[in-house]
């Protein structure tokens, strides 16, 4: 059984770009109340630490851009 690939020279079809968001581990916590506001991991307080409201949490995003 033979394998058939499609190699390009490089300069045409190996110029192709990658672009996107990728999602990180890390968190953005803000308090409504304060505007107090942290990036965290895995490990975080629910709550804000100078006015005790609860922290909403948001995903990060990064922007993906690499030459395949």
């Amino acid at each position: 059984m033979h394998l058939q690939r499609n190699a390009s020279p490089p300069g045409e079809a190996g110029d192709a770009q990658l672009s996107g968001l990728v999602r990180t581990h890390w968190m953005l916590a803000s308090c409504v109340v304060c505007g107090h506001e942290r990036v965290h991991g895995e490990r975080h307080r629910a709550t804000c630490p100078t006015c005790g409201a609860t922290l909403h949490s948001f995903p990060l995003y990064r922007e993906l851009r690499a030459r395949a």
